[in-house]
């Protein structure tokens, strides 16, 4: 086989341009870093606006990684993987096919048949929003009342909260203080429903909220 000065100088021209589209892509791009709190994101927008995340995005809770996977013009794309507060996964969402991947303890087999209603999300955001916007009432802190209450909140097959209740109660004043709590969780929130035989069905979302004493005396 005869190659020519042609089709060399071609191949050059090729591998060159192969090394420099991840450069050409990259300037495009811009990496920023945003901190709530002791929340932070760092994630990749559009260089000519800043405003569309485009890229990979990974948050973290104290250092910790809590979510991380792309964006697309803004929108969340391909497989995502969200974890606890110590960095264990709790479930990888594909946002392609609109389905769970995994879920910390429940077969893939099983998962097929049947899956447990989720937030979208971090199990950690839900929670440290509670926890963070609780107060411990004066009155339960005087009659040294701490333990656990369980909030249920009821949420439909298309993901959307519709409803709550305490499912294990502790005592009425924390419970209250529980009840006016999540009445200022943000409207825009989503879930992912439960699902039953392969379809979406209505289910609950539990989240487990501990008063302490010993926190109050500190």
């Amino acid at each position: 086989m005869i190659v020519t000065r042609k089709a060399i100088n071609t191949f050059f021209i090729l591998t060159a341009m192969c090394l420099l589209m991840p450069a050409l892509q990259a300037q495009d791009k811009l990496m920023l870093t945003e901190q709530n709190g002791l929340f932070k994101e760092v994630y990749w927008v559009n260089a000519s606006d800043k405003l569309i995340k485009d890229g990979k995005s990974t948050t973290y809770y104290k250092g910790k990684v809590i979510e991380q996977g792309r964006y697309f013009d803004n929108k969340r794309v391909g497989r995502w993987q969200f974890y606890n507060l110590n960095s264990i996964l709790d479930y990888e969402y594909d946002f392609d096919n609109d389905e769970l991947v995994r879920v910390s303890g429940i077969e893939r087999h099983d998962l097929k048949r049947k899956s447990p209603c989720l937030f979208m999300g971090s199990p950690l955001i839900p929670y440290l929003f509670l926890v963070d916007n609780l107060s411990y009432p004066t009155k339960a802190i005087d009659n040294d009342v701490e333990g656990e209450i369980v909030l249920a909140l009821k949420v439909n097959k298309e993901g959307m909260v519709y409803g709550f209740y305490i499912s294990q109660k502790l005592h009425p004043v924390l419970d209250r203080a529980v009840i006016d709590c999540v009445k200022t969780m943000p409207a825009d929130w989503r879930f992912i429903p439960a699902t039953n035989s392969g379809q979406n069905v209505g289910g609950e979302y539990h989240i487990t909220i501990e008063f302490d004493l010993e926190y109050v005396h500190q």
